[in-house]
């Protein structure tokens, strides 16, 4: 019985030295076998990023080709920033973080902000700050399928740029890694080489009478551009917004609440009307085939009425919520631009949005 025993724990024991060295050498081969590894580019940084993202093995890689005179990274020297914005043809802002394929830019504007401490003005709590300044330094058009066309308001000079797209000047790579989800990214930005093709001396807002900037002047340059500048309350956006299936639109009215469908001059608008519209679901109505369609609705949600030359009052719907407000038209804080090209006669047809201050008072 004794000898049945102990052959029994040898048994044992030889099945578990058994396992224990095939365990073993299961996981020297795992730590010797190659890791599938993804490299891209020339550089040795830019690969091993895309190294360590595909050893992680979850980080998708996005790669863009940008033309060189645009730049991802804003630039800080002291209290001015110089940083780079985007937008489709729309005219709509484009994150480009989230942005999918570069060709959806259709302008880019570079823009410098600063705060002018020669200036105050009074903030809700009743201390003053310096006036914060914003300017168009250069404008870009994508013209075509490999041309740009450029403004530089500083220099007064309009350009048409030609893409290169197989010459890549430099490029610059983003890792980033979603806090929540825990996702990660890897994004490299190839920027590519242009060159001018032809360009011509246009006039610029700096340089007009008071600073180019009463609404409704016009100003014509030589590379056939008519130039239109407009000054208006911070508060308004001249295009359509669009939150989900809502979408917000200023209509603009005179002192007689006659609207006005194309304003030509802002300080004739003696008050902006801020309309709400959307799709009611839980309501219907009968078109003219018969058919049970979602009721559309609009109705305002903001109002504001200029009751002095640089006062506003604004009212809130449905709380009927007044507020006084004062403006500033000489402190600019944002520039937006809208470009029209008639592809028959290559007629430009600019329009640049001065927003001013406009803060309780």
């Amino acid at each position: 019985m004794k000898r049945v025993i102990f052959l029994a724990v040898l048994a044992v024991m030889a099945l578990s030295l058994a396992h224990l060295l095939a365990q073993d050498k299961k996981n020297k081969k795992e730590k010797t076998a190659p890791v599938n590894q993804a490299t891209t580019g020339t550089d040795a940084d830019d690969a091993t990023d895309v190294t360590r993202a595909s050893g992680d093995s979850a980080a998708p890689t996005r790669y863009f080709l940008y033309p060189e005179f645009y730049t991802y990274w804003p630039v800080d020297n002291n209290d001015t920033i110089l940083k780079y914005e985007c937008y489709d043809i729309s005219h709509n802002p484009i994150i480009t973080d989230t942005l999918i394929n570069a060709n959806d830019i259709q302008y880019i504007t570079l823009i410098k902000t600063y705060s002018d401490y020669l200036k105050t003005y009074i903030d809700p709590e009743g201390k003053p700050r310096p006036q914060p300044v914003s300017k168009t330094l250069y404008m870009y058009e994508r013209t075509g399928t490999n041309t740009w066309k450029s403004f530089d308001v500083v220099n007064n000079f309009s350009v048409t740029l030609q893409e290169h797209k197989e010459r890549i000047v430099r490029k610059d790579t983003t890792y980033t890694v979603n806090p929540v989800s825990g996702s990660k990214q890897l994004t490299i930005r190839e920027y590519y080489k242009v060159t001018e093709v032809e360009g011509s001396e246009v006039l610029n807002a700096n340089k007009m009478p008071d600073g180019g900037a009463q609404s409704g002047v016009t100003y014509s340059d030589k590379n056939s551009t008519d130039i239109f500048y407009f000054s208006v309350p911070e508060f308004y956006f001249h295009w359509p917004k669009k939150d989900r299936d809502t979408i917000y639109e200023f209509l603009c009215y005179d002192d007689r609440d006659s609207l006005i469908p194309f304003v030509e001059n802002y300080d004739s608008v003696h008050y902006y009307s801020l309309f709400k519209k959307f799709i009611d679901s839980t309501h219907t109505y009968k078109d003219d085939d018969g058919k049970r369609k979602p009721l559309p609705v609009a109705n305002i949600s903001k109002r504001y009425d200029k009751t002095g030359k640089d006062k506003w009052i604004s009212v809130e719907y449905p709380e009927n919520r007044f507020t006084e407000l004062k403006a500033f038209p000489d402190a600019v804080v944002s520039i937006d631009t809208e470009a029209v090209i008639d592809p028959v006669t290559d007629h430009t047809l600019m329009k640049i949005y001065k927003h001013y201050r406009v803060i309780k008072n």
